[in-house]
Parts: C-alpha cells; sequence; structure tokens
C-alpha cells in the first residue's frame, strides 16, 4: 500500500505543558512541523489493605479525575483485580501517584512502556503512520525523505568527534555532493530539507556542535541493528516514538508491542507480580532444562551438501502450539504436550496465549514483506522474532517464563529430530545441524532435496526452504579437533560463496585479515570437484603467506590494521578496546584503534600510529588461517 499524498507522518512525541501533547510530524513540503494536541496522562493503581473505590474517592479530592477498573491479574490472567485509573494533567498525575506509593496504600501498575506511549494507544497517534489513521506497518513512508551524511579521515569514516573531517559526503534529494566542511554540509541540508539525517554517532556530534543544525532527526547507523526503513517498521509495530525507538534493544520493541496486546485484553502489567515456578523432580529438571539442539560436525570439506532451514522456526513453534507464559502447565480443559518424550510441558489450548498472539501476527507480516520483495522491512521484522524466544525465557520479561522457554526448546528439538530422520529414510547424509538448519549430502537420494523439505514441512507442520546449495562446504576444526559449531562456509553451486562465523565476516576483524582470508578462500573456491581441491588449498596457503610476509617484513597499510569495537560502558574488563575508548573524552558507541608497538591500543582520533605491534596482527592472521584447510590431504566425504 502506497502513502497518500500530502499526508504527514507521525515521528515524535513529547508531552508539553500540563495536559498538552507535542507531535513532531514529517511535513510533506520538507522539513519537521510541530503539533500540540490536547492530551491528558493516566496512572494505574493498585490499592494496598484498602477498598478501590475508597481509595477513588480520596483521589479525585487531588483535582484529578479518578474511576474503578476490572483487570485480569498475572501471572494466569485468570482473576479480576480492582485498579483505580487516575487522569489528569501530566504533572499532577504523577505527583498523586507518587504521594499514594509514598504512603503506602497504593502501588502503580501497568507502567510499561510508560505513560506517553499509553496516551498514544489511547488517541490512536500510531508513530511512524500518518496523522488521523492508522496503517500497514508495511506501508510506504510516503513523504518521509532521507540525508546521508558521511565524514572520513586517514583510515576511513571518522571514529570520534575529537577528529577533523578531510572531507564530507551529503546525499539528498537524489543528489550526491563532496564537501570541504561542517558549514558545507550544512547548506545542502537546508537547501534539501530532510526530515531524517543518517549519520554515525560522531558525524552527529561534529554537526550538533554548530548552532545551526537543531532543524532534523537523527538515525545513528552504529546505534541501530535495522536502517531508518526498518526503524519505521519498529515503531509502527511497537507504537514507540522515534526516541524511544531508536537505538532501542530489539527485547524493547517486541515487549512494547505485546504490552500493547496486554492492554487491549486489559491484561494488568505488573512487575513485581510472582512468577514462581511449580516444584519439580530432579529428573524432571534435567529432562526440561536444555537448549535447542546442535550437533558437534567432523570437520572437513563436504562436496554437494544442501542446507535446509526452518522458516521462523522458534516463533512459530510458540504461535503453532499456544506457548505463553500463562498457557504452560495451566490446567484447563484443553492442554497438548507439544513434544512428547523430550521433557516439555502441558500447554492450555482453551484461549489465545498474548505471547502466540503477538508472534503470530509477525510471522504472518514478514511473510508479506518477503511477498513484496521489502527486504529492509522483513529484516526487521526478523530481529524481533528472533528476540522473542529469547526474551520467553528471560527472567526480567514481563510476559516471559522458563516453563514456557523449555516448551519451546522441547518443540525445536523434536522439529530438528524429525528433519534428520526424514533426511535419512530419503537416502541422505545429515552432515550438520544447527537450531532450526539442517546440511545434508545425498548417498542414495530417494527424492530431490525439495522434495526432503516438503517431507519435512509434513511430517513438523513448520515451512522449511533451501537455503543454499554448496558444490562444497568446509568445517573449520576446532582447537579440541571436533568441527564448528557455528563456523562454516563454502561455494554456491550458483556462484560465489557463504561465509558464517569465521573471521572474513566478523566486524571487529582488521580488514588486512579479512583480505586475507577472504582472498584465500576466493582461491579454495576454484575448485569444482575433489580432484581440484589439494591444488585450491595450496594456492590458498600461498595467499596467506604473501599476507605473512607483508605483515613481518613490509609496510601493510595502516587504515587496514583498524580495529573496531563496539563497547560495553558497564563492563570493567581490561581489554584492548576498552583502554583505547576511555583515552576518549568524548565516547561513542563504538571505538577504532590500532594496536601499536609493544601492544598499545592507539585510538585512530590520535591520528596514525608510529608504530605498530607486528606480532599482534601476525597472531590475528594465524587465528584466521586456522579457519582454512590445511595443505594436506583431506579428507573426501
Amino acid at each position: 500500500m502506497v502513502g497518500r499524498v500530502g499526508e504527514r507522518l507521525i515521528l515524535d512525541a513529547e508531552p508539553l505543558g500540563d495536559r498538552l501533547l507535542q507531535l513532531t510530524v514529517a511535513s510533506p513540503g520538507g522539513g519537521l512541523e510541530a503539533l500540540n494536541v490536547e492530551a491528558a496522562a493516566r496512572a494505574y493503581l493498585l490499592p494496598i489493605n484498602t477498598d478501590a473505590s475508597t481509595l477513588a474517592r480520596g483521589v479525585e479530592a487531588e483535582g484529578v479525575e479518578a474511576w474503578v477498573e476490572d483487570w485480569l491479574s498475572p501471572p494466569r490472567y485468570d482473576r479480576l483485580v480492582e485498579v483505580v485509573v487516575v487522569e489528569g494533567g501530566w504533572r499532577g498525575v504523577g505527583r498523586v501517584a507518587s504521594a499514594l506509593e509514598a504512603r503506602g496504600v497504593a502501588r502503580r501498575v501497568n507502567r510499561y512502556p510508560g505513560p506517553l506511549v499509553e496516551v498514544l494507544w489511547r488517541l490512536g497517534l500510531r508513530p511512524g503512520c500518518p496523522l488521523g489513521r492508522v496503517c500497514d506497518p508495511l506501508e510506504d513512508y510516503g513523504v518521509l525523505s532521507l540525508a546521508v551524511v558521511e565524514a572520513y579521515s586517514w583510515h576511513g569514516p571518522i571514529s570520534s568527534p575529537l577528529e577533523k573531517p578531510g572531507r564530507l559526503r551529503v546525499v539528498c534529494g537524489g543528489w550526491e555532493e563532496a564537501v570541504g566542511g561542517v558549514d558545507g554540509a550544512l547548506d545542502v541540508l537546508r537547501g534539501c530539507r530532510p526530515h531524517v539525517v543518517v549519520a554515525r554517532s560522531p558525524v552527529r556530534l561534529i554537526l550538533e556542535g554548530s548552532s545551526r543544525f537543531r532543524e532534523y532527526l537523527w538515525f545513528e547507523p552504529d546505534r541501530n541493528l535495522v536502517g531508518p526503513r526498518g526503524l519505521i517498521v519498529w515503531m509502527r509495530i511497537s507504537w514507540l516514538p522515534y526516541t524511544m525507538a531508536h537505538g532501542a534493544p530489539i527485547g524493547r520493541v517486541l515487549t512494547a508491542a505485546e504490552a500493547r496486546e496486554a492492554y487491549r485484553r486489559r491484561y494488568l502489567l505488573d512487575e513485581r507480580a510472582p512468577r514462581h515456578e511449580r516444584f519439580r523432580s530432579l529428573r524432571s529438571l534435567v529432562e526440561s532444562d536444555m537448549p535447542g539442539a546442535a550437533r558437534l560436525p567432523e570437520p572437513g570439506v563436504y562436496w554437494g551438501v544442501v542446507q535446509l532451514d526452518y522458516s521462523s522456526l522458534y516463533p512459530r513453534l510458540i504461535a503453532m502450539y499456544n506457548i505463553s507464559a500463562e498457557t504452560v502447565d495451566t490446567p484447563c480443559e484443553n492442554t497438548l504436550d507439544p513434544a512428547p518424550g523430550y521433557g516439555g510441558h502441558r500447554v492450555c489450548m482453551d484461549r489465545r496465549g498474548l505471547v502466540p498472539e503477538v508472534l503470530g501476527r509477525l510471522v504472518d507480516l514478514r511473510e508479506e514483506a518477503r511477498r513484496r520483495g521489502a527486504g529492509e522491512e522483513q529484516e526487521a521484522i526478523k530481529w524481533i522474532l528472533v528476540s522473542g524466544f529469547g526474551y520467553l525465557g528471560f527472567r526480567n520479561s514481563l510476559f516471559g517464563s522458563i516453563t514456557a522457554y523449555e516448551t519451546v526448546t522441547a518443540a525445536a528439538r523434536k522439529a530438528l529430530a524429525a528433519a534428520e530422520e526424514a533426511a535419512v529414510e530419503m537416502g541422505y547424509r545429515v552432515i550438520h545441524s544447527l537450531v532450526d538448519s539442517v546440511f545434508i549430502q545425498p548417498v542414495e537420494p530417494r527424492g530431490t532435496p525439495r522434495e526432503v523439505a516438503r517431507e519435512i514441512e509434513r511430517r513438523t507442520g513448520v515451512p522449511v526452504k533451501i537455503e543454499a546449495e554448496y558444490k562444497w562446504l568446509y568445517i573449520p576444526p576446532t582447537l579440541r579437533g571436533h568441527g564448528a559449531v557455528n563456523k562454516y562456509y563454502g561455494a554456491l553451486e550458483s556462484g560465489g560463496v557463504k561465509l558464517k562465523g569465521i573471521a572474513a565476516v566478523r566486524r571487529d576483524t582488521p580488514e588486512i585479515v579479512r583480505e586475507a582470508q577472504a582472498s584465500a578462500i576466493a582461491r579454495l573456491a576454484e575448485a569444482r570437484h575433489p580432484g581440484e581441491w589439494p591444488g585450491a588449498v595450496e594456492r590458498a596457503w600461498k595467499v596467506i603467506e604473501g599476507y605473512m610476509r607483508l605483515l613481518r617484513e613490509g609496510e601493510p597499510p595502516v587504515e587496514k590494521l583498524v580495529i573496531e569495537k563496539r563497547v560495553d560502558p558497564g563492563s570493567s574488563r581490561n581489554t584492548p578496546w576498552r583502554r583505547a575508548w576511555l583515552k576518549s573524552p568524548v565516547q561513542t558507541p563504538t571505538v577504532k584503534y590500532v594496536v601499536a608497538g609493544g601492544g598499545r591500543p592507539h585510538p585512530v582520533w590520535l591520528g596514525p600510529p608510529g608504530s605498530i605491534d607486528r606480532q599482534y596482527y601476525i597472531k590475528l592472521l594465524e587465528r584466521a588461517a586456522g579457519e582454512l584447510p590445511k595443505p594436506v590431504p583431506q579428507r573426501q566425504a
């Protein structure tokens, strides 16, 4: 669906005054516009040792409105409790609620994701949607316009606002322009009037240093898992305004969407509600408390491998089997064990669970995004779905429980076992299986890989796709000698290579090591059949030897030695990247540094280092080379 011409898009919101809400909207003519809307705040109070009606009458004497509502209480949501709703100005409601909590006569509930978002729910003001209507989460963004600003220094994109940009690049309104300084970038932006400026955190800090730069919303790629289009999808799903969604962890987006469904059902959000597990025997605990399945593969090269992947396995199992905190091990008339013999629990099927309701809608939405070819949007939904299972077992999750988590992992183990059994029965060998993927190799095939996928679907009810067909697949060994569980790479029948978990695709690998390993694998990819493999391995190692000589004796480009790390501000570990990060008086989410002579971390904002620690980079390259096949005869399979 395409957004209508002339509509204004709601981007952000904040309280203004006592009974006003200020909306920031994208104007069709470019730039941002502020609109004020009348909006009263609400607080929800659970009475303590007092009658709800009596508490409501006492609250009204404070100059705010109050009434009593019935809500369903966690963890089972099978018992009604009376809640006092207080409505009034932003400051007045907060003052009254705080005073009652201080007196010990009530405590606040329904606090997540906050009073601002609760107001947006009530008024139907959905962030990311046009003003005046609720939109399809995949709908086109209509008037929304973006500008991209990039700044470069000696090593590439700048990593600190302390660096002086050598050049800036601005892309806006379909035009790209290179400018010499901050003023030039601001002039370009002033001319094209974007709604959102895309820039890494250091560039934002540099531009914000100008008093002229106050007219746009920011999108910082180094603080977000998704791109700008993905962020708009997150806003539409979660109802979080721009400043709350930008930089948010995935769990916040998911929990906000679940809280919206809870609000619709009148499920009370009570962070202090007890979530006790029932007593279990040690044997039962051992059987149930298990993760998803993964086998330890044999290292080596395998020819003619096909990778089959379940589509959104864990969210689909949650939706299919109605797995939610309030449905697992709950007495009711109709119950189901999703994975008999796998240590799971029984699930009540009499009513739809909250978590499966939300995740089921997201699974359908992702499939629709795929059908529309909306790549960035479906990737944004995928991230929420990935978090759905993890947050089900997270101890601080509002909608999770350990028993629900265990039920999902049991169902997943059953599904992976079913996939392996189907493949073996149809004449294939299982090389590796990992959570929701199975790697199979034909031995005496009685059907095509696509027919194997259809048979797995028939047995499990979960869609299965052919993720990749490999000329060869290589599983590197670990230090203990068995195959790495989450590292593999191979040459695809369709051309190119697929890399998973190795140095060449890790963000914190310096470019020189990424380049060396990727070039070596490109030599391996030249092997078209087992007879060509030994020669390809020799050529790959010659590539590594060339880079080793460069690091030992040559002059490697210093910009290719830069290491970029994301920093956890709460960590106290004495790592090189943390030491580099602490040297900067202005700290950003990531740090770039070079390991200088003596093993000293040298932040790039200080300029190129006077020397480099060659041995440090040689060790990094040796570690990456350890993920390659050795130049000796390999077991052919």
